[in-house]
């Protein structure tokens, strides 16, 4: 009798004990995932563990390159901090505006993991303000992403963002899209915003197609939720606590890096005056799928013509044609080098180049290093342009020989535009 009094003095200490103890996790939350994923390899891990961001991964500035240098410390500069695992980002009534000059009274506390100037131009009027230093914490294409978090619960204008902007055009247009995972209103808690642009890309979005609908299930400014995205070359595929959620029937096809951050004044509202405003992260995962993704193929046609690009003939040069759909000499994908797109025919495997100076277009066993054999895509009225990272000229069809030329034709000259249009 004394032993059974005994034990039952101790498991009551227990739970008196762990009703004192801090909790992270509610009863309604939904529960971490593993970190296994069947079918898929781990790529990028964050769990926030520790007291410090972890400076290799993330850059703690909002585009710092848009920002003076004076912005660059005061609104740019992320307001944050971890414990107990979890990523706290927060905006107080003190904090400035990230950018007054070029985005108003916007405000802004975020972490992003990449960097370059010119990188996200939303604003075609804004120049680069400084040079910043490149950062390339993690940047990647295609995969399974997937956040745990709790948003803000202040009501009021602002919202949450977990985005993702291209990397391959680094020229002073950045034509790079965008995908927003995540960009939920303070103003609708119980609502989950998704969306994607091109930005120019011609390749992805022309117009946002975006949703903004209810969420199944639970609170979200007051449980945590996972959010899950699946990017595959033709889909991007939504979850929620790991049930479909919304597709949108498109996807880029380029690199991209991650910005993670909590705003104010932005299209989401005017803020209020409950301070601080913050949400909560538990970790940022990616995956990757074993065995890949389906090589995306494209055909590439020219504006003026309407004729493919093709090494039917086997001539070395790349010519253009009527050549049938199902051809594998008129489909090229696309492979990413030093920030450069090198194009791989699907028949011979060889790589555009313009090595011999020949002045058309070959292909070849090219070093995936050589300039001859990267490229860059420019935007131009709903077409691209494609421009050689050696010679700077472009991809064109001016003289009519059936080759693809390349040199200094006109942006606005058809002959020098191309669609890329998916292959099966």
């Amino acid at each position: 009798m004394m032993k059974a009094k005994m034990m039952s003095l101790c498991m009551m200490f227990v739970l008196l004990l762990a009703s004192l103890l801090p909790i992270h996790v509610s009863a309604a939350d939904y529960p971490a995932n593993p970190i296994t994923k069947t079918g898929y390899t781990l790529d990028f891990q964050e769990e926030f563990d520790g007291t410090t961001l972890d400076t290799n991964k993330w850059l703690p500035y909002y585009l710092p390159h848009w920002a003076t240098p004076t912005d660059r410390e005061l609104g740019a500069k992320a307001r944050y901090t971890i414990a107990n695992g979890v990523l706290q980002e927060r905006i107080d009534a003190d904090t400035p505006a990230w950018n007054p000059t070029y985005d108003s009274t916007v405000k802004i506390s975020s972490i992003q993991t990449y960097e370059k100037d010119n990188w996200h131009k939303f604003n075609g009027s804004m120049p680069n303000n400084h040079h910043e230093a490149d950062f390339n914490g993690y940047s990647t294409m295609y995969g399974y992403f997937e956040m745990r978090a709790k948003n803000a619960n202040v009501g009021g204008g602002g919202h949450q963002a977990w985005w993702m902007v291209g990397t391959q055009d680094t020229s002073s247009a950045s034509a790079n899209p965008e995908i927003d995972i995540v960009e939920t209103f303070f103003s609708k808690p119980n609502t989950w915003r998704i969306a994607g642009y091109g930005w120019g890309d011609p390749n992805f979005l022309s117009n946002w197609t975006l949703y903004e609908d209810p969420v199944p299930s639970g609170d979200q400014s007051s449980e945590y939720h996972i959010y899950g995205m699946e990017w595959t070359p033709t889909q991007l595929n939504f979850y929620y606590d790991n049930q479909l959620y919304k597709t949108i029937n498109d996807a880029p096809n380029m690199p991209m890096g991650m910005i993670l951050g909590i705003y104010t004044d932005a299209g989401s509202g005017v803020h209020n005056n409950v301070w601080p405003k913050t949400w909560s992260v538990d970790y940022v995962r990616v995956w990757k799928k074993n065995g890949g993704y389906p090589t995306p193929y494209y055909r590439i046609k020219n504006h003026q013509t309407g004729l493919y690009m093709h090494t039917n003939n086997l001539t070395g040069n790349v010519e253009y044609g009527n050549v049938p759909a199902t051809d594998y000499s008129s489909q090229w994908s696309k492979e990413t080098t030093e920030g450069y797109t090198r194009y791989k025919n699907r028949s011979t495997g060889q790589y555009m180049h313009v090595e011999n100076l020949n002045g058309n277009v070959q292909y070849g066993t090219v070093p995936a290093t050589y300039w001859s054999s990267q490229w860059t895509e420019e935007a131009v009225s709903g077409y691209t342009r494609i421009k050689n990272r050696w010679k700077g000229t472009y991809m064109h069809t001016e003289d009519n020989t059936g080759f693809v030329q390349y040199g200094t034709v006109p942006t606005t000259y058809w002959t020098s535009q191309w669609t890329f249009e998916p292959a099966s």
